[in-house]
């Protein structure tokens, strides 16, 4: 009995390395000694690698996040490509398999990555796996980047099942479950201790002087539930947790009358009524900061589906009138994507470099809380009084028309600059302006035909209400 435990505990981290999108041995790296051997599988994330060839053409592109990085997207003492087209050989991955590549980080990553200030301290190596001129990217499924959390010699726990994704904080892969199913929970310790998990603030599995801890758990109640795994070596405790929920049965009920897809605001400007388009689904739930929320899924937030199986639809209370809340769709407790007929949008990679002067005020990305586009909406939101409400159309036989791109005809790429250039297009005999699209597109330097909302202005130029002052003018 104790060989064939002994079996389970050796194999258990080779079939862990080899079932999720990104994987690595050892399970605990430092970052001051030991070699790092980090697995990607293609069919799982973003699959931007999927079924690629030739595969000796996969590298990575790596960095470090440490204590001084200001977020997931300050890589720090980046390994890279100096030519897209020219491949460094240097960080080429190895084919293991179909669909798998691997990546071998010698031993100390302080070297490996240059880090010369000592109280500069590796946290996490961020990787993205890609093709040779970097067209094709492999990331985690929300187009985001990939990271390793590093280790000290200190205790410390973390979860092999369920799998893992490699955000810039670990959540586990979809995990979708109804009273009655089982799920296996399994955790891991650095170092040997007793090991406790408990699932919903009660211990289901206890272990001591112990590197491994596994249950088993059936799962009775619908709702939010909590996993904590615990480990204790005497004078220190850690702990690792994650949530996940268990959906109860969807109600089925008719569209209400007068509604349309998307926002639905109602006149007491403390609800509304959110509609989505999304047949053959099995629940669709709305999370953000709205209340208790808090961006995880929740009963309270489970939308109603349509008897015909096309629409769900949800009414929202208890909202402050002149409060911007923040909300994605949440589809069959995996995929997160924001509503297609918000009027703005939150974008994690591209906020950034947006300077409060063009957009002021601008709300923050929830890092952290969630990954992915987020839509916004905002009950008695500040309107826009029009100035000119007789204007009449010059004859289209007579159109002198001036086309624009707003990011490359002012420096400051806003609709208030612009405004205030309007004389010199009319003394240049101009009477019309055609403005390249300007609905939100990926990126922020973009001349606007790769739009992903169309009724949503994209926020480089500025806030909506300049967009109409502009018009207005």
């Amino acid at each position: 009995m104790k060989r064939l435990l002994l079996l389970f505990l050796i194999i258990l981290p080779f079939q862990h390395s080899f079932s999720q999108l990104l994987s690595w041995t050892p399970a605990f790296p430092l970052e001051t000694s030991d070699p790092v051997v980090i697995t990607m599988d293609a069919t799982k994330g973003n699959m931007g690698l999927l079924n690629y060839t030739p595969t000796t053409d996969v590298y990575v592109h790596t960095g470090v996040i440490t204590n001084l990085s200001t977020g997931p997207s300050d890589w720090k003492y980046v390994k890279f490509n100096q030519n897209f087209n020219v491949p460094n050989p240097a960080l080429q991955a190895t084919s293991v398999g179909t669909n798998k590549w691997q990546f071998s980080i010698p031993g100390g990553l302080r070297a490996y990555y240059g880090l010369t200030n000592p109280a500069e301290i590796i946290l996490k190596i961020a990787i993205l796996f890609r093709n040779g001129n970097g067209t094709t990217v492999q990331r985690n499924s929300d187009g985001s980047d990939m990271y390793v959390p590093v280790y000290t010699a200190a205790l410390a726990v973390q979860f092999t099942q369920p799998l893992m994704q490699p955000f810039y904080t670990r959540i586990p892969e979809p995990i979708n479950k109804v009273v009655g199913d089982n799920l296996l929970i399994t955790g891991l310790a650095n170092n040997s201790s007793t090991l406790k998990i408990y699932l919903n603030g009660t211990v289901i599995q206890s272990a001591t002087a112990a590197t491994t801890i596994s249950a088993t758990p059936t799962l009775t109640t619908a709702g939010n539930q909590s996993v904590v795994l615990e480990a204790n070596d005497g004078t220190t405790i850690k702990s690792d947790s994650f949530h996940f929920f268990v959906a109860p049965a969807v109600s089925i009920l008719p569209l209400p009358s007068g509604l349309r897809q998307g926002i639905n605001y109602n006149t007491n400007n403390t609800s509304l009524t959110l509609v989505l388009y999304a047949p053959s689904k099995t629940r669709v739930s709305v999370i953000g900061d709205l209340p208790s929320s808090n961006w995880t899924e929740q009963s309270l937030y489970l939308m109603n589906k349509t008897p015909d199986g096309n629409y769900w639809w949800i009414t929202i209370n208890g909202l402050t009138p002149g409060t911007e809340y923040s909300y994605q769709y949440l589809v069959d407790g995996a995929l997160k994507i924001a509503d297609p007929y918000t009027e703005k949008v939150l974008d994690p990679g591209n906020d950034g470099t947006i300077p409060n002067s063009t957009y002021p005020g601008l709300k923050p990305y929830p890092t952290g809380q969630t990954s992915g586009i987020v839509s916004e909406l905002q009950t008695a939101e500040p309107a826009y009084v029009w100035a000119v409400n007789n204007f009449n159309r010059p004859d289209k036989r007579n159109l002198m028309v001036y086309e624009l791109l707003v990011r490359d005809y002012v420096a400051k790429h806003d609709w208030n600059t612009l405004r205030d250039t309007l004389n010199y297009l009319k003394n240049l005999g101009i009477n019309a302006i055609e403005i390249m699209p300007f609905n939100e597109f990926e990126g922020n330097l973009s001349w606007g035909y790769n739009p992903n909302f169309y009724f949503a202005p994209d926020k480089y130029y500025g806030p909506k209400n300049s967009l109409k002052e502009f018009i207005d003018s």
